[in-house]
């Protein structure tokens, strides 16, 4: 073929412009242009590096709608030269880093643990970011804080993404983040339904979202009526069914909930069905168990898988057992105390002064590093029940053995007013015998299994840190659970953590109160209160395992904490401002920091606990009243039952409570509302979740109001009638009442529905269930038996059974069961 001169020159022209355009495209430093890649991702050595570098993959062309290559060092060597590179890994991991720091370009001196760069470079002519730290997890966290500065908003229930658009360019970073706490992380347990019904597939969701805010401690409780570990004695095996119950997964309270079959809720069945949760209130992987031995191997692999993936988010596990409870049907070979043969909520308590007693928590050890030996440690949890023995003169010489080891204690608990027995020999002995089976667990390890890491875990029982420094050798790490809100009204006292120098504490401050289990809760600027943050870096605390019953509608307080642990002087409101204009974006921010302000004041004037307006342990006070009345020989007289006074008492203070909160929920409301048409898109569903349940929780309260009032007129009904009211005043009376409970039947149900307009998380399918044993069914039942109550003063049929065994159980075989003594306490 003979060329022109016009060729040549059209050639010329052609090259020239290529040329030009790709350096154009190079110095523009775009990671995608109009759609097309402009750089590669450089993964180091290693199936994790090159994990995170699909994390970046993957999340950036959820931005972009792009692929960018994931590349070697070698290969990207060989790549175009207009490419930028993205060099993930540390400088051992990737020997373009290593090039780089060897260049003085990127310096990784100065990093902690976890600390992390991010800075753009030019290496061989190419930008480049640097995205890593010295280890695997720090790169992961270099990650996931990149895809955040480019519009990311991780939170514990999920991601928020910024709009897709075609071109994203590589921005100038020069970051070096380290954290402020080694230890970041969450308490969780299975005891509520807001946890004990996640599928594996839950879990390693929650785990990765936990990964993506940086955490990297995970601590799992549970009771010992749960199937996560099986031990015996005796030849006996450890045996459930009485405190929990198999249609639960033998993981949830037997005793007053209802029934555990989600085929019989009345309200948002079909959301029980979506989620496996299906026809049994537990997992997927429990809805074939059938007896102890199923469930044993079902809960031991589910743990397993948990730990593993866990792990492979870098995130260590810790196990935690109460160290003075065992399984019921154990505990009668040894002496036991308070509920017998088993407390509800905790199992059986056992003496710490019996051999037997050491035994079975030996057996337990045992068992428990057998089981696990993935775990990275256990704790040994004292009770957050006051357990003491007294039932014979050997019992009460052994407390007043210990009580020495604890001078003072009184005074080093003044802070501690609230959740606390007042009694102060009940507190000093019930701490001395539960530290002392702490001891026997030590003693018992260092025998068996010598390498296995124990903890000491506590609720509310920082008070006992001089105590705990005295007794255990530094190297056993201190955990303990505080808030203003239970245990500490002024506050805290975070410089007890100062008085145990050396050893590993970490605090569980409480992401949300299990006495208000329905609505969202904000408790940001209770940890502020708290001086969580600031003051446990004055004190050497090592960091936070954050107690978590529900990580739908806590958002805020997760996301606060994880944002705090590394930058601790961080405030509500600049926490707050950030919130929201990161979510919401810009034209919305000023409302929703409105909002938010006004949902924390909500929180606190209810004391953080919402005057227990949904607790976490049993129905609310409002139906276990009606379940008393019914059990009065005569109800027809009226409500004169033990604790009814004192009942509609409170009624009047919890109505008023109930009344402001409801007010300043409405101002929240209007003010989320307001927002809602500036806000981004791609916060709309968060925000109409937001709006959703602050409707729901407004309506909860209404209910409970209608509730509270219904019964105080119920009250003067019979008083009237006692001071002389004329019979059909009397029965008007009772007429409107009827109609007041019919109501707030009613408005239960309509809260119930409201609230299941949005399940798209599995703790709030626990918070439905709830709404649909005590508010559904609970309200009307309750009615059912006040139109008894008018129909024996109208003459009609009075006798029409009112089955309040849909809520509570009836339990004749634990009627106040005697104290038995042990064959250790015979005379023999």
């Amino acid at each position: 073929m003979r060329l022109t001169k016009g060729d040549i020159v059209l050639a010329a022209l052609f090259y020239s412009c290529s040329s030009v355009c790709l350096a154009a495209r190079a110095a523009s430093g775009a990671l995608v242009s109009n759609g097309r890649a402009e750089s590669v991702i450089v993964a180091g050595t290693g199936e994790f590096n090159r994990w995170v570098a699909g994390e970046l993959q993957r999340y950036f062309e959820r931005f972009s709608g792009t692929q960018i290559p994931i590349v070697s060092p070698a290969e990207a060597r060989q790549q175009a030269g207009g490419l930028a590179w993205i060099l993930v890994g540390s400088p051992q991991a990737n020997e373009l880093v290593q090039q780089a720091v060897a260049k003085r370009l990127v310096n990784f001196d100065g990093l902690k643990r976890d600390g992390f760069i991010l800075k753009t470079i030019r290496l061989d002519g190419r930008r480049a970011l640097v995205v890593g730290g010295h280890d695997e997890a720090a790169t992961m966290y270099a990650a996931y804080d990149l895809l955040e500065r480019y519009g990311a908003v991780f939170l514990l229930t999920g991601d928020i993404l910024p709009g897709r658009k075609p071109t994203w360019e590589l921005r100038n970073f020069d970051v070096q983040s380290n954290p402020a706490f080694r230890r970041r992380g969450l308490f969780v347990s299975f005891i509520y339904p807001n946890r004990s019904i996640m599928s594996l597939a839950d879990e390693r969701k929650f785990i990765d979202q936990m990964a993506k805010l940086k955490m990297n401690y995970l601590q799992i409780f549970w009771f010992p009526y749960e199937p996560f570990l099986k031990y015996s004695y005796n030849e006996e095996a450890k045996w459930m069914g009485d405190v929990s119950r198999k249609e639960t997964g033998y993981m949830l309270w037997a005793r007053d909930f209802g029934s555990p079959l989600t085929s019989e809720m009345q309200v948002g069945q079909e959301h029980f069905k979506e989620a496996g949760v299906y026809p049994r209130l537990e997992p997927p992987e429990f809805q074939h168990i059938g007896n102890n031995e199923e469930a044993f191997t079902t809960a031991e692999h589910y743990l397993h898988e948990v730990i593993r993936y866990a792990h492979s988010r870098k995130i260590k596990v810790w196990l935690d057992v109460d160290a003075t409870s065992v399984a019921p049907n154990l505990a009668r070979y040894t002496t036991r105390t308070l509920t017998q043969p088993f407390n509800p909520i905790f199992g059986t308590f056992i003496c710490p002064d019996n051999p037997v007693s050491w035994q079975l928590n030996e057996n337990r050890l045992k068992s428990l590093v057998k089981t696990y030996p993935d775990a990275d440690g256990f704790f040994l949890y004292l009770p957050e029940a006051y357990p003491v023995c007294d039932q014979s003169q050997k019992d009460r010489q052994f407390y007043l053995s210990l009580r020495p080891q604890y001078p003072g204690e009184a005074e080093a608990r003044v802070a501690f007013t609230g959740d606390i027995p007042r009694d102060n020999n009940t507190v000093v002995d019930g701490n001395s015998g539960s530290l002392y089976l702490v001891e026997k667990f030590m003693q018992a390890r260092d025998q068996i299994a010598p390498k296995a890491k124990l903890g000491i875990g506590g609720l509310g029982r920082l008070y006992l840190a001089p105590y705990i420094q005295k007794m255990f050798p530094r190297s056993v790490p201190f955990s303990d659970m505080e808030s203003q809100a239970i245990w500490t009204p002024t506050g805290v006292p975070m410089r007890m953590f100062g008085e145990m120098p050396g050893r590993e504490t970490t605090l569980s401050n409480r992401i949300d109160d299990d006495s208000d289990m329905l609505g969202m809760q904000f408790n940001v600027n209770l940890y502020y209160k708290d001086d969580v943050l600031k003051g446990g870096l004055k004190y050497g605390l090592a960091g936070f395992d954050s107690q978590l019953n529900r990580a739908r509608g806590t958002e805020t307080n997760t996301e606060y904490m994880a944002e705090g642990e590394w930058n601790p002087e961080l405030t509500p409101e600049e926490f707050y401002r950030g919130y929201s204009q990161r979510i919401f974006g810009e034209k919305s921010a000023p409302e929703m920091l409105k909002a938010f302000n006004t949902l924390e004041k909500n929180e606190e004037y209810l004391g953080w606990t919402g005057q227990g307006n949904f607790p976490c342990c049993g129905p609310p006070r409002e139906l276990s009243i009606a379940y008393s009345y019914s059990k009065q020989p005569d109800p027809f007289a009226g409500p004169r039952f033990q604790g009814w006074r004192p009942f509609i008492s409170r009624a009047h203070d919890l109505i008023r409570d109930y009344t402001g909160s409801i007010k300043l929920l409405q101002e929240a409301l209007e003010e989320l509302q307001s927002a809602q048409p500036l806000a981004a898109p791609r916060s709309q569903a968060y925000l109409a979740y937001l709006i959703n349940r602050t409707q729901a929780y407004t309506m909860h309260l209404q209910t409970l109001v209608a509730w509270e009032q219904a019964y105080i007129d119920l009250d003067s009904a019979f008083q009237a009638k006692a001071e002389g009211a004329s019979q059909q005043d009397f029965v008007n009376r009772l007429d409107g009442d009827l109609k007041e409970f019919r109501e707030t039947q009613t408005k239960a149900r309509a809260m119930a529905e409201k609230f299941s307009e949005i399940i798209d998380d599995p703790s709030d399918l626990g918070v439905l269930y709830r709404i649909n044993i005590f508010m559904v069914t609970g309200t009307e039942l309750v009615a059912e038996l006040m139109q008894d109550i008018d129909n024996y003063y109208h003459g009609r049929d009075y006798v029409k059974p009112v089955d309040f065994r849909k809520v509570f159980t009836e339990w004749p075989v634990l009627a106040s069961v005697p104290w038995q003594a042990s064959e250790y306490d015979s005379p023999m």
